[in-house]
């Protein structure tokens, strides 16, 4: 249920806050480590894992239909430019986050830090499969030898 919610995201933009989001929920939230929610925490890592390693849908959903360039009466090239002028994306994380997987390796270590012994355990139990591996190059692309 939880993959299935992260990775209907679209959007650069819009995974990487989600990505960020996520990983603060993980990472920074002492209720999620609390007897109450402890058995949700890996569910939540693995589906951030998955988010991660899905690429990014850009594909033009069914109900959006646009009007081609020919049919258009008085069709310009200043019109063309204008309809097709794109504005930069804003990234809310651009000084702080440059790669989302990158933060949630750093993010991992500061929390295994702060709760000793509590993270591994949850992590070797609950993250199966390729996901473990792709957990691994994350924390190997942030220079984390291992988790406490």
């Amino acid at each position: 249920m939880l993959n299935l919610s992260l990775l209907i995201t679209s959007g650069e933009t819009e995974r990487k806050i989600t990505a960020v989001g996520v990983t603060k929920i993980l990472t920074e939230g002492p209720a999620m480590l609390n007897e109450s929610y402890v058995h949700l925490w890996a569910g939540l890592l693995n589906a951030l894992v998955c988010m991660f390693e899905e690429g990014v849908d850009t594909s033009t959903p069914q109900d959006e239909h646009f009007i081609e360039i020919e049919d258009t009466p008085g069709y310009t090239t200043a019109f063309n430019q204008l309809v097709f002028a794109t504005k930069k994306p804003l990234d809310p994380f651009a000084g702080s986050v440059a790669n989302p997987k990158v933060h949630l390796a750093e993010s991992l270590k500061k929390a295994s830090v702060r709760y000793p012994g509590k993270l591994q355990p949850l992590i070797q139990s609950g993250i199966k499969g390729e996901s473990i591996n792709k957990l691994q190059e994350y924390l190997l692309s942030a220079n984390i030898a291992s988790l406490s």
